[in-house]
């Protein structure tokens, strides 16, 4: 990142405004400073702009010297290591690594419900699919919109309920169950501070902005059961989301991670730990699905390589901490965690040396999904788009003061 380039140019985020991590980077931009300009993309474009870092995934971004990056948390890390925008890293070892482990708890083990809430209740599966239809499907296919509303709507309950395992009434309950245990453990403390460590936001609360804010905080069903249960966390939502860097300047500094997080970090500690654990060794065993037993009830997922390699980075991030950190660490994780995160290290050779710039090559030359596995009969399916259409989405400003409407609102205005 060229600081001379990055201060005279903007970077061009594109995504969807209700993607779970599109919103997450966007946070951080601008709780960062970092000046960007927002590109709602459509079916030819997510299908071409992907080309571009070798990942069928959202948010792309375009560079101010025209080079491209991808993936939310190796973008973080390397802003983070950057001196020209202020840190959100806590400088304490051992705060900064919880902070960093919650992030990733919040980035993979929500995924879950946070799309289960969306696809599963019909009242938030007709607003989202009825969006789709503007965006990531539009000038792609020449279906009418009811057509591509089935097609989408089947599509995400296919991959986002039956592939996460969600395939019962008991299945659909624990994970209702996650979420509803999440408020009530963030309400306290949200109630006390403004963020989940302090004064300040960190790596932790913009992580947990990618499920709570597109999804949680917006989806109908979900966001009725947060503005009653947990309305601290509703307004901490809207807080994130509304800070900027000059109010960082004054914020008093994150210097140890707070005793009342200790549930929120054993209950993350706890679930996601072995679950990567058993993700790892179905990879390791070329098992297409991973299964785990989680509060006595039996789960089948599909493995996901990218997993693979969020268990690896946690396990180096703790065994860099001193000893004297590592049992710190203990008391706010438990025995059995650190038995994980302590163990042995695996990390393919393709997995080694990611960086935003250059994701995981796991299938020879192809573009992958996100979760670096072969794309899916649908995602080819979006990508041929791109051989008859091209993009109809120009870069827009979404700074206070503009004029940026919705999609399916300048649609409105133009009838």
């Amino acid at each position: 990142m060229a600081n001379e380039v990055v201060q005279d140019g903007h970077y061009t985020i594109y995504g969807m405004f209700c993607s779970y991590f599109t919103k997450k980077l966007e946070t951080y931009f601008r709780v960062k400073g970092i000046p960007y300009k927002f590109v709602e993309l459509d079916a030819p474009g997510f299908a071409l702009y992907s080309q571009k870092v070798g990942v069928m995934q959202i948010p792309l971004v375009e560079c101010p010297d025209g080079s491209w990056i991808c993936d939310t948390t190796p973008i973080i890390q390397e802003f983070e290591s950057d001196p020209t925008y202020i840190s959100l890293r806590p400088k304490d070892p051992l705060t900064a690594f919880c902070s960093y482990f919650l992030e990733d708890c919040f980035d993979e083990w929500l995924w879950a419900p946070a799309l289960y809430y969306r696809w599963a209740f019909k009242m938030d599966e007709l607003r989202r699919s009825e969006e789709f239809t503007y965006t990531i499907l539009a000038n792609g296919f020449k279906f009418p919109r009811p057509v591509l509303r089935r097609i989408v709507t089947r599509r995400q309950k296919a991959v986002h309920l039956k592939e996460n395992g969600i395939v019962s009434p008991a299945h659909a309950r624990q994970i209702e169950e996650l979420y509803i245990d999440l408020l009530d453990l963030l309400q306290p403390i949200l109630k006390t501070r403004p963020f989940l460590f302090g004064d300040r936001p960190c790596e932790a609360d913009i992580g947990l902005h990618g499920p709570m804010f597109p999804h949680f905080a917006n989806d109908p069903t979900s966001q009725e059961i947060m503005q009653v249960r947990a309305p601290h966390v509703f307004r901490w939502v809207a807080r994130l989301w509304s800070t900027r860097p000059e109010e960082l300047k004054t914020a008093n500094e994150i210097t140890s991670v707070p005793e009342d997080l200790k549930p929120l970090l054993q209950k993350f500690a706890a679930e996601y730990l072995p679950y990567l654990v058993a993700n790892r060794q179905a990879f390791q065993t070329g098992e297409k699905h991973t299964q785990y037993t989680l509060n006595g009830l039996r789960w089948d997922v599909v493995t996901a390589p990218y997993r693979v390699y969020c268990l690896a980075q946690l396990q180096q991030r703790y065994q860099a901490l001193s000893d004297d950190e590592q049992v710190r660490c203990r008391d706010f994780l438990g025995e059995e965690a650190i038995s994980i995160l302590g163990a042995e290290i695996f990390c393919p050779p393709e997995m080694q040396n990611v960086t935003s710039a250059k994701p995981a090559q796991m299938v020879e030359d192809e573009v992958v999904s996100r979760h670096w596995q072969r794309k899916s009969r649908f995602e080819r399916y979006l990508e041929s788009s791109r051989v008859k259409n091209k993009s109809q989405r120009l870069p827009e400003s979404k700074e206070e003061g503009t004029d940026w409407l919705p999609i399916y609102f300048k649609h409105h205005r133009a009838r």
